[in-house]
C-alpha cells in the first residue's frame, strides 16, 4: 500500500482532486489538520463501505477510486479507503501514516486500517488527527477502540 499510495500521490488527478477538495470545504492556508480532515470526510462521504470476497483480499488503485468517485459509483473497504486518503495527503505534502488494529485478540491478524496523520494549525500544538472513513454514522476523527494496534509510516 505505501509503495502505491508514493507513486499514485504525483499523478495530477490525485494532486488536483486533493487540491479541489480544500477549495471545497473553504480549508484556509497553513490550516494543516483542516486540510487532513477534510480529505478525510471527504472519502468518508464518497465512498460506500463494501466488504471483499471471503478469502480474497483485493485492492483498487487510488486513481480508479477517484474515477469511480467522479461517476458517483466508489466502493471500497477499509484498505481502499485508507490508501485513497493517504495518497491525497501526500499529494498535498502530508505524511500520513496507516493504522492497524486488532478488536478481540492481542496477537494475530489485524481486522481494520485506517489512516492517522499529526499535524498542527497555526500556533496550536500538534493533534493526532484519525481518518477512519468506514465509520458513517459519526464524524472523521472518531476512532473505535480496539486492543492494539501499529502505526506505519507510508
Amino acid at each position: 500500500m505505501k509503495k502505491v499510495a508514493r507513486l499514485r500521490s504525483g499523478d495530477p488527478l490525485l494532486r488536483k482532486l486533493a487540491l479541489n477538495i480544500l477549495a471545497q470545504y473553504g480549508v484556509k492556508s497553513h490550516h494543516f489538520v483542516d486540510e487532513a480532515l477534510a480529505i478525510g470526510d471527504y472519502v468518508r462521504s464518497r465512498v460506500r463501505y463494501v466488504r471483499d470476497p471471503d478469502g480474497i483480499e483485493y485492492l483498487q488503485d487510488p486513481i480508479d477510486m477517484v474515477k469511480h468517485i467522479q461517476s458517483n459509483t466508489a466502493q471500497g473497504d477499509c484498505d481502499d479507503m485508507s490508501l485513497l486518503t493517504a495518497t491525497l495527503l501526500l499529494a498535498i505534502g502530508h505524511q500520513p501514516l496507516f493504522r492497524a488494529v486488532r478488536y478481540e485478540q492481542p496477537l494475530g491478524n489485524f481486522n481494520h486500517i485506517y489512516v492517522v496523520v499529526y499535524e498542527k494549525n497555526p500556533y496550536g500544538k500538534e493533534e493526532r488527527i484519525v481518518l477512519d472513513c468506514i465509520l458513517k454514522d459519526r464524524p472523521i476523527g472518531s476512532e473505535v477502540r480496539h486492543m492494539n494496534g501499529e502505526e506505519y509510516a507510508v
